[in-house]
Order: structure tokens, then sequence, then C-alpha cells
């Protein structure tokens, strides 16, 4: 009896040890869409198009830096991660999440739902439909994602001229 005791302890004590380590436990969903993607800028304007590369480097697990440039371009973005399905949506973060959408990202967005929700967003991080009912509006624009079966990245910049805004979308393949 005191040995089926001592077992029971064991187990149920590796079970909360093992529960604990996989909560703090983040995917490394930036590793999946680190690399060059060779591709085309085309622009809203003149709908032409030019040669352009997109270097994806990984921040942290769930945060990737964008440097796209081309032959008249070269800008670098931070973006958050959100797993979609066969796709990996994007969001801007920090002070460009904010510029565009008027507050703050809150602090709680890994934390929405139930408690097994809570569970799962701990162990597989926040998804793309959390994202976007902890943090967005109906109608909140966003600009970019990776189809993660044909290992593409497509997103689109934002520009403002002296005369009008205009569009640079960027489309290419790791």
């Amino acid at each position: 009896m005191k040995t089926i005791k001592i077992v029971l302890g064991i187990a149920l004590a590796s079970a909360i040890a093992s529960c604990s380590m996989n909560q703090s436990v983040r995917p490394d969903l930036s590793s999946q869409i680190t690399g060059t993607y060779k591709g085309a800028l085309t622009s809203s304007l003149s709908q032409t198009s030019i040669a352009a590369i997109a270097e994806i480097t990984s921040v942290n697990n769930n945060n990737i830096q964008v440097h796209c440039y081309g032959a008249d371009l070269d800008t670098t973005l931070s973006l958050g991660l959100y797993p979609d399905g066969n796709m990996m949506r994007v969001c801007l973060t920090g002070n460009d999440f904010e510029n565009q959408y008027g507050h703050n990202m809150s602090a709680n967005n890994q934390m929405m739902g139930s408690s097994n929700q809570m569970m799962e967003n701990m162990s597989n991080g926040t998804s793309w439909q959390q994202h976007m009912s902890a943090e967005h509006k109906p109608g909140d624009p966003h600009y970019g994602y990776f189809d993660m079966n044909a290992k593409t990245f497509s997103y689109t910049f934002n520009f403002m001229s002296a005369q009008k805004s205009y569009t640079r979308q960027f489309a290419g393949k790791r």
C-alpha cells in the first residue's frame, strides 16, 4: 500500500511538473518562416513590378524582423506572428502597432478565453482569431502573411507622397 502511494505521488508530481514546463515553453513560430524570400514589389500607382528581396530574421519565438529591399525601396519592420491554419499571419508590433491602430497591444493578448483555452495558448501561441478579437476592431487592416505550404511571403507597404497615398505589394518565395 505504501509503495502504491509513493508511485502515485511520483506520477502526480511528474504530471504537474510536466504541465508547468509545457506552459512556459512557447513554440518557435519564427523558425518556421525565417530565411530569404525572393520576389517582386508591385506599385499601386504604376502597376509595375521590380525585383525585391525580403530577409526574415527571428527576434524571438513569436516576433520577426523583415528587411525588404529592391532598386527603390529599403525598409525594415518588426512583426508579430499568429498561426492560422496553413497561414502564419503577421501584425505590427510596438510603436508601429500603436500608430496604426491607435492603442497599445494589451498585456493579456496571450491569456484570452477559458482555462482550457489559456493552457492551449500558453503551449501553442496566440492564434490569429484570438489576436483579432483581443486587439482589433472589425475592419482593422492587416498587411501580410506567410503561406506555410507554398513557402511564400506577401506584405503590403503603405506610403504617402506629396500627391496621395499608395502601396507597394511584396510577393516572394523562400
